[in-house]
């Protein structure tokens, strides 16, 4: 990243910290709208006590994401997935992640979704989905589940996308499948800083971008209120094939 990029960031984090308005932040560093100059001119929202404390949290989000070998891909850097610009103002400002990040602009990218506690079917369709996606030479975009164990086993790309810091592993017992991705060769990527937790809400933030990511969607298995129908729908709304 650029010393420009490496500012621009900078300011974006501390203005997010100290709590501007999400329309604003995007008025302000949305490149397809604006093209951010330092000094910034910034509205008259913030007092200076919140911008210099905003720019306190800044640095030491920066310096612990320094320590967890975590990236950084704010919206304005080359490095954000261009995929992402087709859900408009509702992409992220900023996204983490751990790992390969080259593979967010692969060119063939497949999202394998489905329903938490699926039957021995459901289970073994996730696994064959992912196994023959990434035979396939797709790189395999799921939520950290079955779908990864058999991209693994496949020796594929794969592509996490979780609901919580990138500190954080939920549920605890896939930290396994989580090195191993990573060790791997594969990328880990959350819209959330570390030290943040589980959140229903954040599952379903988090559906939107493991579908605006892919060039398809697949279900291996979906209950009746599984979240693996926002995912869907967002794929639909997006006209992304979905099967």
């Amino acid at each position: 990243m650029t010393d420009l990029l490496a500012n621009h960031l900078i300011d974006l984090l501390a203005l997010q910290q100290a709590g501007l308005a999400r329309r604003e932040l995007l008025q302000l560093f949305d490149p397809t709208t604006t093209e951010p100059e330092l000094p910034l001119d910034l509205p008259p929202l913030l007092h200076e006590a919140e911008l210099r404390s905003g720019r306190a949290a800044a640095w030491a989000l920066l310096e612990r994401c320094a320590e967890l070998g975590i990236s950084f891909h704010p919206i304005f850097a080359p490095s954000y997935p261009q995929r992402l610009r087709r859900l408009g103002a509702g992409r992220p400002l900023v996204l983490y992640s751990r790992g390969n990040s080259q593979l967010l602009e692969a060119p063939s990218a497949l999202c394998i979704v489905g329903t938490r506690q699926p039957d021995a079917a459901g289970a073994a369709r996730a696994y064959q989905l992912g196994y023959d996606a990434a035979r396939s030479g797709a790189v395999v975009i799921s939520g950290l589940a079955r779908a990864h164990r058999g991209a693994l086993s496949a020796g594929g790309a794969m592509l996490a996308v979780v609901a919580t810091g990138l500190d954080v592993t939920y549920p605890e017992e896939h930290a396994e499948l989580s090195e191993q991705l990573l060790a791997h060769g594969g990328l880990i990527l959350s819209e959330y800083p570390p030290g943040v937790g589980i959140a229903r809400e954040r599952f379903v933030q988090r559906d939107r971008l493991l579908a605006a990511l892919a060039d398809e969607v697949q279900v291996a298995q979906c209950g009746l209120h599984s979240g693996t129908l926002h995912t869907a729908r967002v794929a639909r709304r997006l006209h992304i094939p979905l099967a």
